[in-house]
C-alpha cells in the first residue's frame, strides 16, 4: 500500500516523466550516501559549519532570554515607616496597585518577613533566637514591576510628598543604579545579537559554499558515469538531483549530530562549571529552558525545510561548468 502511495504522489504535483526521474534519482542519491565514503571530509568541514551554526543560535537563545529577564518584572520591597498609620499604609497600597506600572503589590507584616526569614535563612533566625533578640524587620510593601524600564516613574510616585510619612525611599536610589546597569548590558546584548546573526549569515554563505565544492568533488569522480548518461541522452535532472539527494542526506546528517552535541553540552556544561552556580544562573536557567522549547522546534523545521533547498542550490552550482562545457545538455 505504501509503495503505491509513494507511486502515485509524484504525479499529483509534476509530469509523469519528472516523477520517474525524481523517483529514481532520489534512489541513486541516497545508495550514493551509503555506498561511497569519499563524502567523509566533505561531511566533516559540514558538521564544523553547523556546530558553529548550533552553538551561534542558541547563544542568541541566551541572550534574548537574558533580555527577556532583565526587561521583565522586577520586585521592590519598601519599607513602611513607624509612624505610619494603619490608613496611610492602605492608601499608599491601594494607589501603587491603581499605577499601571505595577504587576501587584502586597503588604508584609514584620512578623511574615520573620517566619519567611525562617524558611529562607534559618541560621539568622538561629542567632536572633539564640540571643533572644527582637524582630529586626519592619513592615514593608512587596511590589513587582511590570519592567525594568519603569522604575524611574515608580520612584517619581514613592518620593511625592504625601508618602514621606509612609514609606522609606531608601531602596529606590539601588533600584536606579541597576537600571542603569541593566540598560548598559541591555546595550551589550543587542550589539552581541547583531553581530551573532551577521556570523550566521556568513556562515550560511560558506555552507552553500561547501555544498557547492561537495558537488563539484563528487562530478569529478563520477566524471566518466557522467559522460555517459550525456552520451545516452540524460536529462539534466537526472544528474543533478542525486547530488542533490546526496547533499542532502550529509546536511541532514550534519546538522542532527551537531545539535546533539550541542544540547549534550548544554546539559552537561552546568554540572561540571562552577560558573553556573550562581544566583544569576539559576535566574536564567528556567526561562532559557523555557524559551529553548520553543525555540528548538523551530530551528529544528528550519534546517530540515532549508536543506534540500541549500542542496539543490549547492549541486546546480556544482554541476553548472559542466553544463557550460556542453557535457551535458542543458
Amino acid at each position: 500500500m505504501y509503495h503505491q502511495i509513494y507511486a502515485i504522489l509524484p504525479y499529483m504535483f509534476i509530469g509523469p516523466n519528472m516523477s520517474v526521474i525524481l523517483r529514481r534519482s532520489v534512489r541513486r542519491g541516497a545508495n550514493n550516501v551509503f555506498r561511497e565514503r569519499q563524502w567523509l571530509t566533505s561531511f566533516g568541514a559540514l558538521f564544523g559549519v553547523f556546530l558553529m551554526l548550533q552553538i551561534l543560535l542558541v547563544s542568541l537563545a541566551g541572550a534574548q532570554t537574558m533580555q527577556n529577564v532583565l526587561k521583565s518584572r522586577t520586585n521592590i520591597k519598601l519599607d513602611i515607616l513607624p509612624q505610619a498609620t494603619n490608613e496611610q499604609r492602605h492608601e499608599f497600597l491601594n494607589k501603587v496597585n491603581e499605577l499601571p506600572i505595577i504587576e501587584h503589590a502586597v503588604f508584609i507584616t514584620k512578623e511574615q518577613a520573620y517566619e519567611s526569614a525562617r524558611i529562607n535563612d534559618p541560621q539568622l533566625v538561629t542567632f536572633l533566637e539564640k540571643y533572644n533578640m527582637k524582630n529586626p524587620f519592619s513592615d514593608t510593601v512587596g511590589i513587582s514591576l511590570r519592567s525594568f524600564e519603569d522604575a524611574n516613574e515608580f520612584s517619581d510616585f514613592v518620593q511625592q510628598e504625601r508618602w514621606k510619612n509612609v514609606v522609606n525611599p531608601a531602596h529606590l536610589s539601588e533600584i536606579t543604579e541597576q537600571e542603569g546597569q541593566a540598560n548598559e548590558l541591555l546595550s551589550i546584548i543587542a550589539t552581541g545579537k547583531t553581530l551573532a546573526t551577521l556570523i550566521i549569515i556568513v556562515a550560511a554563505v560558506v555552507l552553500m559554499l561547501v555544498v557547492t565544492e561537495l558537488v563539484r568533488q563528487r562530478v569529478a569522480v563520477r566524471e566518466e558515469e557522467v559522460f555517459i548518461e550525456n552520451l545516452v541522452g540524460a536529462d539534466p535532472a537526472t544528474v543533478i538531483i542525486p547530488f542533490a539527494v546526496e547533499a542532502t542526506f550529509l546536511l541532514w546528517l550534519a546538522a542532527s549530530l551537531s545539535l546533539i552535541l550541542v544540547i549534550i553540552i548544554l546539559f552537561v556544561l552546568p554540572s561540571v562549571s562552577p560558573a553556573f552556580h550562581g544566583d544569576l544562573a539559576k535566574t536564567l536557567s528556567e526561562p532559557y529552558i523555557d524559551y529553548l522549547k520553543g525555540f528548538l522546534p523551530i530551528t529544528i523545521a528550519i534546517e530540515i525545510l532549508a536543506a534540500p533547498l541549500v542542496a539543490a542550490i549547492g549541486a546546480w552550482l556544482g554541476v553548472r561548468p559542466q553544463l557550460n562545457n556542453g557535457r551535458l545538455k542543458a
